[in-house]
Parts: C-alpha cells; structure tokens; sequence
C-alpha cells in the first residue's frame, strides 16, 4: 500500500466511574491521506465540503465514529475538540476494516 503520511488517531471512551470522556491518543506512523472537495446541490443552495479519506495499514488499530485523526506526530493531550484547533484534523464519520485481500487496511472517511 502507497503511504504518504504519519497520523495520530484521538479514540475516545467512556469513563464511569469519573463521568467524562477519556481521549487514548494513538500513533501511526504509515498511512494514506487524500483530501478531496465534494459539492452538492441542494434546494438550499450549494453545499461544499472536504472530505479526507484515510487508509491505515495498521488493522490493530481501532478506529470507530466520532473519534479525531490528526495528520502527522501529535503530542496534544486532548480534553475537548478545541485542544485540536492548531492542527490539520478530521472527525471520522465512518471507519471499514478491510481485512481480506492483498491489502488489509482501515478506510476512514471524516470531514
């Protein structure tokens, strides 16, 4: 698999006990990042958006809805999506593990 970039993936759990959301940062240091804009008419006007596809070799990973992928090293010790602000980031609206073939990887899609 074709790689141009390192990403830190942000996975967020549940904490009972202290009742907030715990923020576990991952590292990885092989991955494909490709952002594209997407366009849409809508009786609204038109809406436009990027949408970044992500591929992660790395299938140990986990890599689930609603969790944060910052592009590159990241060493941010993340409460809150704002502590993200000065990064190059995307939210990940759908995670696919893709474990058969040739090529085994994680396909992300975020925006």
């Amino acid at each position: 698999m074709i790689t141009n970039t390192d990403l830190t993936i942000y996975h967020r759990e549940y904490d009972p006990k202290m009742r907030v959301d715990v923020w576990t940062r991952f590292y990885v240091s092989e991955a494909w990042w490709f952002t594209a804009e997407k366009a849409t008419l809508t009786t609204d006007g038109l809406m436009q958006a990027d949408i970044t596809t992500i591929r992660i070799p790395d299938i140990s990973k986990v890599v689930v809805k609603d969790d944060y992928i910052v592009k590159g090293a990241c060493s941010v010790e993340m409460q809150t999506v704002k502590d993200l602000k000065e990064t190059d980031y995307v939210k990940v609206t759908s995670a696919n593990y893709n474990r058969f073939g040739n090529n085994p990887h994680i396909k992300v899609v975020g925006v």
